[in-house]
């Protein structure tokens, strides 16, 4: 036999040893038929299964295994075909659904056959009895029919790459625990220095500080919004002068290897050297005054009504007829991006142009100069999609918080590098420069709500499975990002926290008692600097499907309630006043009632009064507290994707008897705060079950920790 042979044969001996070890680690898994009235799962080939989903979810469940897995075994493998992708899936043991909402998956589509694989290890450690199964839950699309075909699954080990991403999971999770451990510490902790001001202005940002007598050097360390104070991220580092006090000062911009950056966003900290590297001795600081480039003058709500989720949509003539003087509007940050087009507008931020789409932006100054011609008071809410929402795809990608779970219907905005804070600092800055010129070209943006009910962030504001601390650390930044980059184009510009009606309860395991965001802004705004931010609940009834709020039995009138409903909307409205939530101290913030309405169960004539009555009910309640800025009624029309809901004060607009028609909330909503309000208001009384409406109004003081 010559070398050749020898070496083939030996190279095919080596192939079949490793293949024939492969196949001994994989362990095949057997599909169990099942079927419900929600989906219908059959076998159309030889081991070939097909689910095809309703309105309900649908479940693959796989037969227990015969013999425990070994170690090795750690990855749930199997090839699929689905045209059109599967939105949510999870995989259960035994279906339990429980926490499942951290484990949500997507499935790309598959026009061919294609190899889907997902890590299962904690899954498998699960598995004790023979009887125990794993199983697949699909969570279908709107109820929209989904058909996916499913063959060959299997459990097997790891992939040198899959090993390396479960190795950086590991190292992920652990750096989570620190940095909340350490911010813990931080915030807690009594330090000898001071930061005392930082004063940004067109070319120059100025910061004064105090040693206290501190002896030794100490330094003047510059965080970046991109870095971590805790992490001891510093950007800059300049040696601080023996004297007590301090005055230093700084170019605005700063060139790095990544782009120029925009000292605004920059927190300063005092630290001494030591052998094992810097030690923080003071609180990081930011900016506490921004020079505006216009001199406008600060507007403000003329009265308590407003609308929700507003457009120019053929209806606007409600402004007018509800005596409406402000609104919401929703700003989805998809309009950006990196590359140029036909239908974009080419801008430049920090030296580096970007691309905004023109139709998009051309619809918000539709809206836009319609609110400000009727000086209407305007909150933008800002939305991030995520990455697969957005037309170029580089662009939704920088967006993406790198910790987005796909479980969340929006992201929080990405603010971990120097390109993506750029990117979202740019987009930020297009809208505020457009929509603060003192001529109104464009139209008005005044206040800017920081995404949308972040107290159930998992949802709608998702960065992973964070703690309240590391989710307050992040949407700190995003907050103080919008409010600086407001505040370079108007000095009356506010930024408002987004909350439900959760107050020490929490949406589920994810989520975040609104009761202790607070606490948390209050916290870091005391210690870091205060600025001017307001809140914008959404204080809906117990159940959002039922209007006769008086009965919330988790409405309680103490700061320990679960929920704030329009029932007792006295316990926000005694938060907002306590003289450690003002505005350094001195100045109540902003609070609106940005989100709800009563609902209407149908169209019938006891539904529709139903919601006349909770309405008539919730405006009372707020017109009797002071601390109550507005009420931005949602919705202004019922809206089909609402989950049966019909909180709106007209009808759906493709109503097949009414389109768009206006329900008796509409009438009560417009008698409000005028002099036929008390008449238009009488019918409710007797379904509340009240004589007067001052019963319904709690007296007693409501103690604040």
């Amino acid at each position: 036999m010559n070398l050749m042979n020898k070496l083939f044969l030996l190279f095919t001996g080596i192939l079949l040893s490793a293949s024939f070890s492969n196949a001994q680690h994989n362990i095949p898994l057997k599909i169990t038929l099942s079927t419900s009235k929600d989906f219908r799962f059959k076998e159309v080939e030889k081991e070939v299964f097909e689910v095809t989903t309703g309105s309900g979810n649908a479940t693959i469940r796989f037969a227990p295994l015969k013999t425990a897995p070994s170690d090795a075994i750690a990855v749930l493998s199997f090839e699929y075909f689905c045209a059109s992708g599967m939105e949510y899936m999870v995989v259960t043991v035994n279906d339990d659904y429980a926490r499942i909402e951290e484990n949500m998956i997507r499935m790309p589509v598959a026009e061919g056959w294609s190899t889907f694989s997902v890590d299962v290890s904690d899954k498998l450690k699960q598995l004790k009895n023979p009887t125990d199964y794993l199983s697949l839950l699909i969570i279908p699309n709107a109820a929209k029919p989904t058909t996916l075909r499913i063959r060959n699954p299997h459990l097997r080990p790891y992939t040198e790459k899959e090993q390396e991403q479960s190795r950086l999971k590991a190292e992920h999770e652990e750096r989570e625990k620190r940095m909340n451990n350490d911010l813990n510490i931080y915030l807690r902790r009594d330090y000898p220095c001071e930061v005392s001001e930082v004063k940004v202005h067109a070319d120059k940002v100025v910061v004064k500080g105090n040693r206290k007598g501190l002896p030794g050097d100490l330094y003047l360390c510059e965080v970046a919004m991109f870095g971590d104070l805790t992490e001891l991220d510093f950007l800059t580092i300049e040696k601080i002068s023996a004297v007590k006090e301090f005055s230093i000062e700084f170019d605005r911009f700063v060139d790095t290897k990544d782009g120029r950056y925009d000292r605004l966003y920059s927190r300063w900290v005092m630290a001494q050297k030591s052998q094992k590297g810097y030690l923080i001795c003071s609180r990081g600081h930011y900016a506490d005054e921004v020079e505006a480039l216009y001199d406008l003058p600060h507007e403000v709500v003329r009265s308590k009504k407003g609308i929700g989720g507003f457009g120019k949509n053929g209806f606007e003539a409600d402004v007018d007829d509800l005596q409406a003087t402000s609104v919401t509007v929703n700003i989805w940050l998809g309009f950006m991006s990196l590359s140029s087009s036909e239908n974009a507008i080419p801008f430049d931020y920090n030296g580096k142009t970007y691309y905004a789409n023109r139709k998009t932006i051309e619809g918000f100054d539709n809206t836009l100069r319609f609110t400000a011609s009727k000086d209407i008071i305007v909150s933008a809410i800002i939305l991030i999609p995520p990455a697969h929402s957005f037309a170029d795809a580089k662009t939704g990608a920088l967006f993406e918080h790198p910790d987005f779970n796909p479980a969340g219907i929006y992201s929080m905005p990405n603010m971990t590098t120097l390109e993506s804070l750029n990117l979202y600092a740019a987009a930020i800055d297009f809208l505020a420069s457009r929509y603060s010129r003192p001529d109104k070209q464009y139209g008005r943006i005044h206040h800017w709500i920081a995404h949308n009910e972040v107290d159930a962030g998992w949802v709608w504001t998702n960065a992973g499975v964070k703690t309240p601390l590391r989710f307050m650390d992040i949407y700190m930044k995003s907050m103080r990002l919008l409010y600086y980059t407001a505040r370079k184009y108007n000095p009356h510009s506010e930024v408002l926290i987004s909350l439900t009606h959760y107050w020490q309860e929490r949406h589920n395991d994810y989520c975040y008692p609104s009761a202790q965001l607070l606490e948390l802004l209050l916290n870091y705004t005391e210690a870091e600097g205060d600025f001017k931010w307001g809140v914008a609940h959404h204080p809906y009834p117990q159940s959002l499907f039922e209007p006769k709020a008086w009965l919330d039995e988790q409405a309680t009138f103490d700061y320990n309630t679960p929920l704030v409903t329009f029932k007792n909307l006295e316990v926000l409205n005694a938060w907002i006043k306590q003289p450690r939530a003002q505005y350094k101290g001195k100045e109540k913030r902003t609070l609106y009632l940005s989100e709800q309405n009563p609902n209407s169960k149908d169209y019938s004539g006891e539904a529709l009064e139903e919601q006349a009555v909770g309405m008539a009910y919730a405006l009372k309640k707020m017109k009797a507290c002071s601390g109550i800025d507005a009420y931005q009624m949602h919705g202004w029309f019922d809206q089909r994707a609402e989950g049966g809901l019909r909180i709106g004060i007209r009808r759906f607009r493709d109503d097949e008897t009414d389109p768009g028609g206006r329900k008796p909330a509409w009438f009560v909503f417009q008698a409000f705060g005028t002099d036929k309000e008390e008449e238009a208001f009488e019918f409710a009384k007797p379904i509340i079950g009240i004589d007067n409406w001052d019963q319904i109004i709690y007296k007693s003081p409501i103690k604040m920790p």
